[in-house]
């Protein structure tokens, strides 16, 4: 009889090992709503261009069920009331380094360094494609809230180090799961710079030249080790040959140095997706020619105290048009049928984004070219567009309740829902008494502003 018993008691301890979870969590017992939540009466923007008037949304498992004005509402439902109120799917920021450690520069004085401090792996430190984003991962809620209040629900994050850094994670802003549920994607793409790495000493590369150089010996290197050529293991060029089929996203940071990416990538019949450094319109036309998709911060500079005479004098002509010009360039990119995503790269906060944003549109980008840049175009650059990006059936419920018009300064975000969970901005039920009122009081007329 023993025998049976444990025999028994073996078999469940099977399943118990069976269904433990790759990412650890101690949330103690919760409590999982499986329900159906019906958003009704909203304008519903499915896609920037197409928009439901007086629809609803239909929502399950986090996950986007039906969209429309004709839904069939399952008994049970949640319901919620959003007349007069307009849904959008939350925003993308493919270009982060969200809840990654950034990395401490090495001491060792000025001495130069000439060969590299690891075995088993390339013979140059600024080559890591081995880094997995997700294995120096930590989920940071409060710079979580701090994007979900700018709009977003997923952002693409990597360790932003090194000439070749490794893959990125594509992550869910849901404060209210674990990394079993948020994380999308451990291998979204892999990344690559001109920038050498701060955690190592090794001299070479020295310039933008040399690191060109490099990026070409390497690619030399994996094609001659994928053939069998090595008597001895190269774990970088493993990973750099596994990582191929990924999207390669290179931050560049210029208009020169998107044309220098864009040529290295040419080379080896690779098409980088170039993160930018919002002066493309000087050189619109190379850039066309690029066919490449990309990514454009919107870190536009202050003015200037032109009052003071001293900074007066020393502002160049250079300076002056950055200020100028550069919130041009996402309209600039838009009116040439450049693809690009909008990210927050460079900016000191998220709470900037929106204010830069807005700088843009008044620039003369497009409000439906600017919801794209946050949507649909950072889903189609990551292979994504079925699950993030938009409202359509099966995607995640990723989406904003807005009092309005999002790119209008007065709107008001009430809420951020990533994978159907509700992170609330402000109460969309309190009454909005900000205005201009006139009343008599003993005969006498009287204006009051409240705002």
């Amino acid at each position: 009889m023993i025998k049976h018993y444990l025999t028994i008691l073996t078999f469940l301890c099977g399943f118990a090992l069976c269904a433990q979870e790759y990412f650890p969590k101690n949330y103690g017992v919760a409590t999982k709503n499986t329900n159906y939540t019906a958003i009704i009466n909203a304008k519903i923007y499915v896609t920037p261009t197409q928009v439901i008037e007086k629809g609803t949304l239909l929502i399950k498992d986090g996950k986007v069920v039906a969209t429309g004005t004709t839904v069939s509402i399952p008994k049970n439902s949640t319901v919620v009331d959003a007349t007069g109120k307009s849904i959008y799917p939350s925003f993308i920021d493919i270009y982060s380094s969200f809840g990654i450690e950034k990395p401490k520069r090495q001491g060792g004085g000025r001495s130069s360094q000439y060969d590299a401090s690891r075995t088993g792996y390339y013979w140059n430190d600024h080559v890591m494609p081995e880094n997995n984003a997700i294995e120096k991962f930590s989920y940071d809620s409060k710079k979580a809230d701090e994007l979900i209040k700018a709009g977003f629900g997923v952002v693409n994050t990597h360790l932003q180090d090194g000439i070749i850094r490794g893959t990125g994670a594509l992550v869910a802003l849901n404060n209210n799961d674990g990394n079993e549920v948020r994380v999308l994607d451990t291998k979204s793409a892999q990344y690559l710079s001109f920038t050498k790495s701060v955690t190592s000493n090794q001299a070479y590369p020295s310039s933008i030249m040399g690191s060109m150089a490099l990026l070409r010996q390497m690619y030399l290197d994996a094609d001659w080790y994928a053939k069998g050529n090595s008597k001895t293991k190269d774990l970088s060029l493993e990973a750099l040959n596994a990582n191929k089929q990924l999207v390669q996203i290179f931050e560049a940071g210029s208009r020169a140095n998107d044309l220098r990416a864009d040529k290295v990538g040419d080379a080896y019949n690779i098409q980088y997706v170039i993160v930018g450094g919002g002066d493309e319109f000087e050189r619109i036309n190379d850039i066309k020619a690029m066919n490449a998709s990309m990514i454009i911060p919107i870190n536009f500079p202050d003015a200037y105290d032109v009052e003071n005479a001293f900074l007066a004098e020393t502002l160049s002509l250079k300076d002056l048009r950055a200020w100028n010009q550069k919130p041009t360039n996402p309209k600039v990119l838009a009116d040439n049928n450049i693809p690009f995503a909008l990210t927050t790269h460079d900016l000191k906060s998220p709470k900037e984004f929106k204010s830069n944003l807005m700088r843009a549109i008044k620039f003369g980008l497009s409000k439906d070219k600017a919801l794209e840049a946050l949507t649909t175009i950072p889903a189609q650059i990551l292979g994504k567009s079925s699950t993030i990006g938009s409202l359509k059936n099966g995607a995640y419920a990723n989406f904003l309740i807005t009092s309005g018009d999002i790119f209008d300064e007065k709107t008001t975000l009430y809420e951020n829902w990533v994978q159907g969970n509700a992170h609330v901005i402000e109460d969309m039920n309190t009454k909005d008494i900000d205005g201009e009122y006139s009343f008599k009081l003993a005969g006498d007329d009287y204006k009051l502003t409240i705002s």
